[in-house]
């Protein structure tokens, strides 16, 4: 199974690219950009740390365990991510009017990212 450091590595590496994204807009485009790309960031950190709550147990405490149990896991885990996900996007249409939204989507993106440089990193 996968160990926690590398769980809580791609979940810090998330933070990382939405904190860099977010410091290098505020500085380019001003803080409505930071804003909203940092949140964005942040709707895709909530959804790993989910992911990996649901899909391990209690962050990396199952060590064993029948494939199906396993694929089970995974399964409630992705669905319980996508409709976090949804709702907080959601919640963000309705309560916070005024974000700009390709930098929502691009600060989501960047941080969804993370688990491709995740495989680039670890196969080093």
């Amino acid at each position: 199974m996968v160990r926690t450091a590398q769980i809580w590595g791609v979940i810090r590496l998330k933070l990382g690219i939405t904190a860099v994204l977010a410091v290098a807009l505020l500085l380019i485009l001003g803080q409505k950009a930071a804003i909203a790309s940092g949140l964005g960031g942040f709707v895709a950190i909530l959804g790993a740390v989910l992911y990996a709550m649901i899909a391990y147990g209690s962050i990396g405490s199952v060590k064993f365990a029948p494939p199906a149990e396993i694929m089970r896991r995974h399964f409630a885990a992705e669905m319980a991510k996508l409709c976090m996900t949804l709702l907080a996007f959601a919640a963000l249409f309705i309560f916070y009017r005024q974000a700009d939204w390709l930098w929502v989507f691009i600060g989501y993106l960047a941080a969804a990212s993370a688990y491709w440089f995740g495989l680039l990193i670890h196969k080093r």
